[in-house]
């Protein structure tokens, strides 16, 4: 046998024993180093030189004093309970969203697989009684949001969810809302996913013009995850968006609104976040005025008018005016119509009794 053979014997043999060492730490819940060098006729230190070998490729090595001598175990378990205390409820449940959200819409996606297994990789470690647990969490909560995701094309949301994760470019084809819709095909940089009064939108870098968009999901016709990886914009900013939009549509200058909403209306106004950047102020008689900034939108005088006659407009002018020929509309539309007048008959004169 030549030398090389003779080393690669010698290094089979070392692998092998490496093994059978680690399986005995584990399945005798602990050992010490004489008796390791006993069974596989050894020396003590070359044993110790396996163990140290183990313990810098990071598995669980504990040494523990037993009377006079040492025992070496590996504490998977252990670990196991570590881990387990870093784990709680909101942690599954917020990868159980993440995965409900596209559920309706999955696929043989390989991200998709990946969330799936660590979520059983989680259910394994909290136990059954912790199990029996986060569903009895997951039960208590409905997301009308799902119906958005269900009509998302399926796909298009975990390919995406891939894209963004990876910073991969995208090949799109959009039919744009027209009359006469047509379709354009165009390559993007996808950024982040949202849901927003029942539809899916993926805001975007687009790569031709270096410019951001919001696109509807309902509106893909096709996309194609490319090999091309690209950065995103340096004054790419989520929460500034988010503040220069009321809604989803964020190109308008920014103005300033101010409503005053009566004293029916401010209860419903009070309870909830409109904008990020609103301000409040307590009105006489009960009523409350609502402030923030973000760009000029049709979004926000859709929201002003469905407030009817429990909000007036004070900033900015433009929109006082547009609402005012909004209501010169809806009352010349639907004005009810006048009835034509009845015409009496004239009746004949009375002839005199003869």
């Amino acid at each position: 046998m030549g030398s090389q053979e003779q080393d690669a014997a010698g290094r089979n043999a070392q692998l092998v024993r490496t093994l059978n060492v680690l399986r005995d730490l584990d399945r005798l819940g602990g050992v010490d180093l004489y008796e390791l060098s006993e069974r596989y006729g050894t020396t003590v230190r070359t044993i110790r030189r396996d163990l140290e070998a183990l313990q810098e490729i990071g598995l669980p090595l504990l040494e523990e004093q037993d009377g006079k001598r040492k025992r070496w175990r590996v504490a998977f378990k252990d670990h196991l309970q570590q881990l387990s205390g870093l784990l709680d409820a909101t942690h599954y449940l917020a990868l159980r969203l993440a995965m409900g959200q596209g559920g309706p819409v999955r696929s043989t996606s390989s991200m998709f697989a990946a969330l799936e297994d660590l979520s059983s990789k989680i259910e394994t470690v909290i136990g059954t009684a912790g199990r029996a647990q986060l569903e009895a969490i997951d039960a208590c909560f409905h997301s009308y949001e799902k119906f958005a995701y269900l009509r998302s094309p399926p796909d298009v949301f975990w390919p995406l969810v891939q894209a963004i994760t990876e910073c991969r470019v995208c090949r799109v084809t959009y039919r744009a809302p027209r009359r006469r819709p047509y379709e354009t095909v165009f390559e993007v940089l996808p950024l982040r996913l949202f849901a927003h009064h029942g539809a899916v939108y993926l805001m975007c870098n687009v790569v031709k013009h270096d410019t951001l968009a919001t696109l509807n999901l309902q509106r893909l016709q096709n996309l194609k995850l490319l090999a091309k990886r690209a950065k995103p914009p340096k004054d790419f900013d989520p929460a500034a968006l988010e503040n220069a939009a009321f809604g989803v549509y964020s190109g308008g200058a920014p103005t300033t609104y101010v409503f005053r909403f009566n004293a029916d209306v401010a209860p419903y106004i009070r309870e909830r976040t409109w904008h990020p950047t609103q301000r409040l102020r307590e009105l006489r008689g009960g009523g409350v005025e609502l402030q923030f900034t973000c760009g000029e939108s049709y979004e926000v005088t859709s929201w002003v008018a469905s407030w009817r006659d429990g909000v007036e407009v004070i900033k900015p002018p433009s929109l006082r005016t547009e609402l005012e020929e909004l209501g010169g509309w809806l009352g010349s539309t639907y004005r009810p119509a006048r009835a034509p007048a009845v015409r009496r008959k004239k009746a004949a004169p009375r002839r005199p009794r003869a």
